[in-house]
């Protein structure tokens, strides 16, 4: 039989590799397994991940639309291919808002 994780603590501090996808395969079976089965570490799992959802939201809704315009301008001139991601618009936070009223300043 493979890797078993018969305490919570254990499937705790693997989560961060698991979720970003750098848990060796067999150490990721394990960790699913012990999921399946856990219904405290299943809560534990989905509260790490909203947590994450409602940080970055927060953060985006607290930066002045000028900063996340200059960001988004950065990443899409150093990332090939990005995209930003959100439910706001393409990239998310009070920028949009920002950018879909008429800019009244004069050049």
């Amino acid at each position: 039989m493979g890797d078993v994780i018969e305490q919570c603590s254990e499937c705790v501090s693997l989560l961060g590799d698991y979720l970003d996808g750098s848990l060796p395969r067999a150490r990721a079976d394990a960790l699913e397994q012990h999921l399946s089965k856990c219904m405290p570490c299943i809560t534990f799992v989905r509260t790490y991940k909203k947590t994450t959802v409602i940080a970055r939201e927060t953060l985006a809704a607290q930066m002045p639309p000028e900063l996340v315009s200059s960001l988004q301008q950065f990443l899409k001139g150093a990332i090939p291919g990005f995209t930003c991601e959100s439910k706001k618009g393409s990239c998310g936070g009070s920028a949009h808002d920002a950018r879909s009223k008429p800019d009244t300043k004069k050049s």
